[in-house]
């Protein structure tokens, strides 16, 4: 049974953070026409999420400790944060083990919910989307981009109106000269 209810939960919002990366080599008219920003999602009701939002990076890193105790979030949206924060201060290594810990708490708080909690199935399979997507942003950056694909159709599957997920497919399938990371609120 998870012990975070709805409300706790709808305290998130998005965050806009930037960090370029490149993308494969296209036609300047074909990128004007298609998103050129990988999104990460991370859920601003903790401290490091809060210094997320703000685009203090390293603070984010710091408050990570404190996220960790927090009584409001859960295991899944302490490790999106740590995930997304390790992203954007390019610890790329912490960030791997971090990102998939954050789908499998996801995974975890589905298969844990409650009988009575079936009205936040959607909401739960929406956070492991998230937390797949994430992963997805890494793995191209560490030059994976046949596991980002993956990661981004294992995404798509478990929540197929994620916004977040589907802008992230385009970018990884267009052909952009030069691509962005962002963070943004989980929707």
């Amino acid at each position: 049974m998870s012990s975070h209810s709805r409300n706790s939960r709808k305290a998130t919002q998005a965050l806009h953070l930037a960090f370029a990366a490149a993308l494969l080599a296209g036609s300047a008219a074909h990128a004007a026409d298609q998103p050129r920003n990988f999104e990460l999602a991370a859920f601003s009701n903790t401290p490091a999420g809060d210094s997320l939002v703000r685009g203090n990076y390293d603070a984010a890193y710091q408050q990570l400790t404190i996220d960790a105790h927090s009584p409001t979030a859960s295991p899944a949206m302490i490790a999106t944060n740590r995930c997304a924060t390790l992203i954007m201060t390019h610890k790329f290594e912490e960030a791997r083990t971090a990102c998939n810990a954050a789908v499998s708490a996801a995974r975890l708080e589905i298969v844990s919910m409650a009988g009575y909690e079936t009205w936040a199935r959607q909401e739960f399979r929406d956070d492991l989307a998230l937390a797949y997507s994430n992963r997805a942003v890494l793995d191209y950056l560490t030059n994976d981009t046949a596991a980002a694909q993956t990661d981004l159709k294992k995404a798509e599957s478990v929540s197929p109106k994620a916004g977040l997920v589907a802008r992230n497919l385009t970018v990884l399938q267009s052909h952009n000269a030069v691509a962005q990371v962002a963070v943004v609120p989980k929707s």
